[in-house]
């Protein structure tokens, strides 16, 4: 195919507005894939975070539920449900006497039934430090963060108060690390009969936190459940209570992605200018090869392919150097974030479809970019060319 040729000659010899060329295209395709794996990630690991000790589901009421063992037994014969852990919460002060100055703060207390908690929710993997006493009802376990900032260990006594007005001197049987922030430093969990003692809730509990096999499925799952409950109960599910989060997070992406689009668009500008000097210059030689005998349609797809060879060499490279940054930031760029964000690693989460997305977008704009100075050169007459000088 001579157009081929003749184009890959003609790139030849302008190498750095070509080299330039390829260069736009994939900084805009290395920056998209990457910031898009990294964003998806950070996003992805938020959301486990936020899941992590808390509920797919809630069943609740403005009153406490009585009877909530048989209610618990119908949620769990809904398929997809992993479990209902009877939980009550309320906020609380904790007061610990160390070994410096005496540390109170305020923080949100979380009964759950442990027996439950640790079948359906998986509490024991979190924990890092002590152990679950199911059967110490005076035991709470406290957050990472919290522990740190108290200074407190396993085993040291510590003193909580409700807003119920009741107090308890407890021990910290152990400190878990939920991989949320504001759980690890703003919340403690003790045994679902401390907390209804303290609450003054008798044999009942404020709500059932209802896991799932697939938290994603809790919108169509939510349906099922309530079909199960008496009509005086309120249902809601983790997309709901977090609706402020997921927006906020939705519109950071979309933000991120048109800001970093416009690097693509300036990928096309470039190509764009590339072609249109390019057949300013050859306005000779296109009326050479048009006298020659070459068609406007032979003219056009010269430049065209020019154009497309250029996109195609960016978008390959871009696509492997963006795979080579995603893995040494998955691997080894922890160091650079981990004061900042609460993380262990850096979560990479990136889809062959969202990467066939930003190939065609970017593909798109390429193309469209060497179109119009492709059709600049088939209009060339042949003796308006030769003229040119």
């Amino acid at each position: 195919m001579i157009e081929f040729f003749i184009a890959k000659k003609q790139m030849l010899e302008r190498k750095k507005q070509s080299i330039l060329s390829i260069l736009g295209v994939f900084i805009g395709i290395t920056v998209l894939i990457v910031s898009l794996g990294v964003s998806n990630g950070l996003d992805k690991n938020m959301i486990n975070s936020i899941l992590s000790l808390t509920s797919h589901i809630n069943v609740y009421s403005p009153e406490n539920i009585p009877n909530y063992e048989e209610l618990v037994k119908n949620i769990e014969e809904v398929k997809g449900v992993k479990g209902a852990v009877p939980t009550i919460e309320t906020q609380g002060i904790i007061k610990y006497e160390g070994h410096g100055e005496p540390y109170v703060a305020g923080v949100k207390v979380v009964g759950y039934d442990l027996d439950k908690a640790i079948k359906v929710m998986k509490l024991d993997d979190y924990i890092i430090a002590g152990k679950i006493d199911v059967e110490d009802k005076k035991s709470i376990l406290i957050g990472k963060e919290l522990a740190s900032s108290m200074g407190a260990m396993v085993g040291d006594k510590i003193k909580l108060i409700t807003s119920e007005e009741t107090d308890l001197e407890m021990t910290v049987g152990g400190i878990f690390q939920s991989g949320f922030y504001e759980y690890d430093l703003n919340m403690v969990l003790i045994p679902l009969q401390t907390a209804q003692y303290i609450t003054y809730s008798d044999e009942t509990v404020g709500r059932l936190s209802v896991r799932l096999d697939n938290p994603y499925d809790a919108q169509e799952l939510i349906y099922d459940v309530a079909r199960r409950l008496p009509t005086d109960l309120y249902i809601g599910t983790w997309g709901e209570q977090n609706k402020a989060l997921l927006s906020a997070l939705t519109l950071e992406k979309t933000i991120m992605l048109v800001v970093f689009s416009l690097i693509a668009i300036v990928a096309g500008f470039l190509i764009w200018i590339t072609l249109n000097t390019l057949v300013r210059e050859k306005t000779k030689d296109i009326g050479i090869m048009r006298a020659m005998g070459f068609s406007k349609k032979n003219i056009m797809l010269i430049f065209l392919i020019q154009g497309i060879i250029l996109g195609i060499i960016g978008i390959i490279i871009g696509i492997v150097v963006s795979l080579i940054l995603l893995y040494y930031i998955k691997n080894y760029a922890v160091d650079l974030v981990s004061n900042i964000y609460y993380l262990k690693d850096i979560p990479i989460e990136i889809s062959l479809k969202e990467i066939a997305v930003i190939v065609g977008a970017n593909s798109i704009v390429i193309l469209i970019s060497s179109i119009f100075p492709a059709y600049r050169a088939a209009k060339l007459e042949n003796v308006e060319a030769l003229r040119y000088e």
